[in-house]
């Protein structure tokens, strides 16, 4: 029986959670949630597990026996993170991912809901550098920090045709010897994530891609100034104000408005 306590507070906003489970041999990888918890903590904890399994080197069981929250300092997504770290914990795994991101498209609805009426503070990028120069806007963008007032900053991470998200600080800069640098620092003009700084978002949906309705490919972000469309095709990332560019549009499905829509 392993516990993981997600635990920290910066001067924007609180996470807590507090996980426990049992891994055991199997034939094949599962997962069972029996901690009594809300419905939507009991699938976060199920879809962490699931996350922290696929650094698994063997099957096994997973048992999520007990999850404990608060009213106050749980936010979306702190179960999904403590459950994958208890999980990784109970197996041992020294060198995990450093981030705990989560695609569910359910996960994100909720995420964008809560987010809506919120002002984007601020943005901070990871870009790739080299011999001072870079190339044009989402070509040399890695990851993005989303900060909307009041909450943790939300890491965008692309990998594939997935789009996960995370609460995560943002790393440091880092030289990459004879590959360049990763700089990382505020948005900037004329990029497009720059636009949407000090807009208050209105409304949200999801975007499905290839892997139809159990991963998301991208986000779209209605701000009252409009809409922000950020996702990840065949690992690269897209970026664009209006509508889902053609390119992307014959391989993306564009979910409901959280709220209708309205702006």
């Amino acid at each position: 029986m392993t516990t993981f306590r997600l635990l920290a507070q910066t001067s924007r906003s609180a996470r807590f959670a507090k996980v426990t489970v049992e891994v055991a041999a199997s034939d094949r990888s599962d997962v069972e949630v029996t901690a009594a918890a809300t419905d939507e903590h009991r699938r976060e904890a199920e879809l962490g597990a699931r996350w922290a399994l696929h650094r698994s080197p063997t099957e096994v069981r997973v048992t999520v026996t007990d999850v404990v929250t608060t009213d106050v300092d749980t936010g979306l997504g702190d179960v999904y993170e403590a459950t994958a770290r208890a999980v990784w914990q109970a197996l041992s795994i020294e060198h995990p991912v450093p981030y705990v991101g989560f695609s569910d498209p359910e996960m994100i609805a909720s995420w964008l809901k809560g987010a809506v009426g919120r002002r984007l503070d601020a943005v901070t990028e990871a870009r790739h550098w080299s011999e001072g120069r870079r190339e044009p806007d989402a070509a040399s963008l890695l990851h993005a920090w989303l900060y909307f007032e009041g909450g943790m900053p939300v890491n965008l991470h692309g990998r594939g045709d997935q789009l996960l998200l995370a609460k995560e600080k943002p790393y440091r800069s880092t030289d990459l010897d004879e590959y360049g640098e990763i700089r990382v620092g505020p948005t900037r003009h004329p990029d497009v994530l720059s636009r949407f700084i000090g807009a208050r978002l209105t409304d949200g949906a999801v975007i499905l891609g290839h892997g139809g309705d159990t991963v998301s490919a991208g986000i779209v972000l209605r701000f009252e100034k409009g809409d922000l469309v950020i996702g990840t095709l065949g690992d690269e990332w897209v970026l664009a104000v209006g509508s889902v560019p053609s390119a992307a549009a014959h391989y993306w499905a564009v979910q409901p408005f959280v709220y209708g829509g309205g702006g």
